[in-house]
Order: structure tokens, then sequence, then C-alpha cells
């Protein structure tokens, strides 16, 4: 999960002979990479333009983020449109090397404050103002006269910086707060997506979870039980894998179904849901299958009693799906449960922000993109969160309350690896 918003102090030295040109900088973690840019442009004095590459220096494992521009011209590396700092520069000594033109800068992490009054980027040292040449006729314009007497390379530097503009799109905001939104416009490359867009503010990505435990108990219930009934001994799978006659048993008589479970039979087979149980569990790193008996992982026998640690370690692992469409669409339908969107929202959000990355399902586009949101699909409605109508095609609009809470975690939250 990316941390809490701190503030990172880094030291930005220009790479060039004679005086050496360089600033003390402290800024916000949740920054994107173009925002960085334009507070470097400032606190060092040049003219603003958008063509930059960002390297984090890590020998040979060193990736390289561009603008559009840089990239749309060759440059080798990736879109850095929506990359946070904090996932490249988050520890004293961390380091990346930014281009400016022909201009290159070494960026390093001189240290990390978590107590926190003022998020506005702000120069705290430096010396000498940035050379004139080279591919820049000028650097950017002070906001004052010359002749201030007043003036110094840190004066200028706050003074430019505060004449930055530090407004965020929507766009940007939902990046930033979002792993997977971020990965998600990083793969689209640009394309429109206006239907998703339309949405994210209602995702209010940027409130803190707050859940409380009834409420994770609510959500958890079903994991929480089976991970009591697998217990300390685990449970005996059939020859083919699946849960045994007693146990699916249980979960028909003890757990709350609505109108999902059909007929007698206590054979997993014949019930998606003792399948999507066994499976959410699985899915969810709680248990594993060892020599033909379930057993709960470490993670599971932490968690059985801890509903709210539960809430937060499942969010974290959604969306799922081992293929990137999965977890694409997956992402999607969280953003429509979070934002309480209608079934033709979701679906037309779905679909064009799916085509947007290049996929066609064939046939009725918003059923394959459901059929491959799948394992999200299936582990939101195992937990509740869709209503009990969902199917029927009424979206969000009968979900409980707590499902867009749960949907924001995931969306916040950072996937494991």
């Amino acid at each position: 999960m990316y941390s809490d918003i701190v503030q990172l102090t880094m030291d930005v030295h220009l790479a060039i002979e004679g005086p050496t040109v360089w600033r003390r900088i402290r800024v916000r973690s949740d920054l994107l990479l173009p925002e960085l840019h334009t507070i470097l442009q400032a606190a060092i004095g040049w003219d603003g333009q958008d063509q930059y590459t960002m390297t984090q220096a890590e020998g040979s494992a060193a990736h390289t983020y561009c603008a559009p521009k840089v990239l749309a011209a060759g440059e080798a590396g990736q879109l850095g449109d929506h990359v946070r700092v904090d996932s490249l520069l988050s520890s004293p000594g961390d380091t990346l090397h930014y281009r400016y033109l022909d201009w290159v800068h070494t960026v390093c992490v001189h240290s990390v404050d978590t107590d926190i009054d003022d998020l506005r980027p702000t120069c705290l040292d430096g010396a000498e103002e940035c050379p004139i040449g080279k591919g820049v006729d000028r650097p950017i314009a002070y906001p004052h006269k010359q002749s201030d007497t007043r003036s110094t390379p840190v004066a200028d530097a706050n003074l430019r910086l505060r004449c930055a503009s530090t407004s965020r799109s929507t766009e940007v905001e939902s990046a930033a707060a979002s792993p997977v939104i971020a990965r998600f416009l990083r793969r689209v490359l640009g394309a429109p997506v206006p239907r998703l867009i339309e949405l994210l503010p209602r995702c209010e990505l940027t409130i803190e979870s707050s859940v409380d435990l009834p409420v994770a108990r609510t959500a958890m219930a079903k994991v929480s039980w089976f991970l009591q009934i697998v217990g300390d001994r685990g449970v005996q799978l059939t020859d083919d894998g699946h849960l045994p006659p007693s146990v699916v048993e249980l979960l028909r008589d003890q757990l709350d179904w609505g109108i999902g479970w059909v007929g007698t039979s206590v054979r997993e087979t014949d019930h998606h849901q003792a399948t999507d149980l066994r499976e959410a569990a699985r899915n969810m790193g709680l248990v594993r299958v060892l020599k033909g008996t379930m057993v709960r992982t470490k993670a599971g026998s932490l968690l059985a009693d801890d509903s709210r640690a539960l809430w937060h370690h499942c969010a974290a692992r959604l969306p799922l799906g081992r293929q990137d469409h999965e977890q694409h669409s997956g992402t999607l339908y969280l953003v429509a449960l979070a934002a309480s969107a209608s079934a033709a929202q979701r679906d037309e959000m779905v679909v064009e922000s799916m085509q947007a990355l290049g996929w066609g399902g064939g046939g009725d586009d918003a059923f394959e993109a459901q059929k491959a949101a799948h394992p999200t699909v299936a582990f939101l409605d195992l937990i509740g969160a869709h209503g009990p109508l969902f199917y029927l095609g009424d979206g969000g609009s009968d979900s409980p309350g707590w499902a867009r809470r749960f949907a924001r975690d995931a969306l916040r939250t950072q996937k494991p690896l």
C-alpha cells in the first residue's frame, strides 16, 4: 500500500562545469512525475518546456520515465504521467537522474518527514542560477524586478514555486490516490476515457479508510467463517479437489445466501457459491492446499479473528486475476461500485474503457467485460458488496452502504506482489 503522505526533502544538483547549481527542496510524496518536473523547473529556474526524462538510479534495473513529447520522439522508456514520486523515491539516499533537454540533474532524497504542516513545495537552500544556452535561451522569468536587493537563488525559487500551478485535475488526483487507476491510465496511453473520468470524482479516493468493527464483521462474515471452519487442522478435500459434502452443508445452512442457493445437493460442483468461497480464500492468500488438505496460511491464521484487518487484507488483494485484462476490468468494476454507478453507467464506462485498451470482447461487450472481471466480481458478489440484484441488472443501486467504502479501499491500496 502507498504509505500515508509524507514530505520528502531532496537535494538537486545540476551536472555542469563551474560553480555548482543546486537546490534543497521539500515536496509532498504523492506527486506524479509531471508535477515533480514542474517543481524542479521552478526551483532551478528553467523555462518550463515539457521535455524531460527521469531515470531511477538502480544500475541494471534502472527504469526511465518520459514526458509524452519525448516518448513520441523515440526516446526509450515508459510514459511517466501517472507514476508517483514515492514509487521511485521514498527513503534517504534514493536517487534518480532528471534530464531536461541536454541538462542532467541528480535528485537524491535527503530526509523524510512525517510531521507535515504545509504540503506546498518549498526551496530550503541552494546556490547559483541555471545556465543560459545549450538549447535554452533564457531561464524562467522572475516574478519580481532583477534589481531587488533581497533576490537570492532560494528566494527566487520560492517565488517561482508559489507562482507555479498547483491545481490537480481529477485524473491526476485519482492516479495519485489509486495505484490501480494509475496503472490503468498508463496502459491506455492517453486514449480518451471520458466515462471513467466522469465517475472518478464520485469515488472520493482522497478519503482515508475508517471502517469500524461491526461493518468489517458484516462484510467479512463468510470469509471469517470459512477460516474458522478450516481451523488449525485443515479440511480434507475430495479426490477432485473440492470441499467435502459436510462443509458444503454447513455453508448452506449457516451462511446467508439470499436467493442464490438452489436445490438440496451438498456437492460443491452444484453450487458456485461454495467454489467462490473456497477460491476467494485461496486468491486472498488465506488458505492453501497441502497434500490434499486445505490449511490456513500464516496470514489466514492471523486474520481469522480480526475482521477489520481482514477487510484491509482483502481490499489490498483486489482486483483479482492472473491476466492484465482481468485486473483492468476488475479495476473498472471497483470504480463503478465506489461511485455508486447505475448498471447502465457501469456497462458504458467499462466497455468504453476496455476498448481504449484495445480490448474487444465480441458480441455483447458488456457481458464479455463482466466475464473478464469475473475473479473480482465473484469476490464482491460473495461478500455481498453488490447486493442481491446485481445479476438482474440493477448495478450498485441495491448495494449495502459499506460497499462503496470497501471498493474505495481496494482502489486506494497497493496490490501486493
